[in-house]
């Protein structure tokens, strides 16, 4: 009964880390979606309440109206984050597949499966504060965000052209209040 109980234990644990690295590999691959959920397109647009008509004076000083136009990237940056994500992906994919291989491994002492375990727990929060980071950077106007978070703290990549004076502290606090790191061990690095 003991020896099964280990098997089944090691099963589920090889099932939910499957089920942790396709969730993954899902959330971060280029989707053919045209349309982005949670994408605000008049969060800082001004609204009028009145219409009228300028002055003939008025006319030759305002400046025509217009919204903010969204950043555009260059290929050198898109390229970058693509292949960040990817080297990114793979080292944890490595750490997940190693630990699996500790889990699926017979003769294997109970403090060694725990530490595979944990080993495996710790990737797969770190998986969800990483997309959680990066999907709340992006609904606050980054168009590209790449987080890595291990247990020396978090470093998050911005295009350096979106990173203007004021959002180095928006982005230090969205990472705070998502993975409950400090502020001195958040580095954001811009491309």
């Amino acid at each position: 009964m003991k020896k099964f109980k280990k098997q089944f234990l090691a099963a589920a644990m090889i099932v939910a880390l499957g089920a942790a690295v396709y969730l993954n590999w899902s959330m971060t691959s280029p989707a053919s979606v045209t349309k982005t959920l949670g994408e605000s397109k008049f969060v800082n647009a001004t609204v009028a309440t009145e219409t009228t008509k300028p002055k003939a004076s008025e006319k030759s000083t305002q400046k025509p109206s217009s919204t903010p136009a969204k950043s555009i990237l260059t290929q050198k940056q898109k390229d970058y984050f693509a292949e960040a994500k990817t080297n990114r992906d793979k080292t944890q994919d490595k750490i997940i597949d190693k630990a699996s291989e500790t889990l699926g491994m017979e003769n294997l002492s109970d403090s060694d499966k725990s530490e595979a375990q944990s080993q495996v727990a710790g990737v797969i929060k770190n998986f969800t504060y990483q997309d959680t980071i990066e999907s709340a950077l992006r609904a606050k106007g980054f168009s590209q965000v790449l987080a890595y978070v291990n247990e020396n703290g978090c470093t998050v990549t911005v295009p350096g052209k979106e990173l203007k004076k004021g959002r180095n502290i928006m982005v230090k606090s969205t990472v705070q209040s998502v993975a409950g790191i400090s502020f001195d061990k958040i580095t954001i690095i811009t491309v």
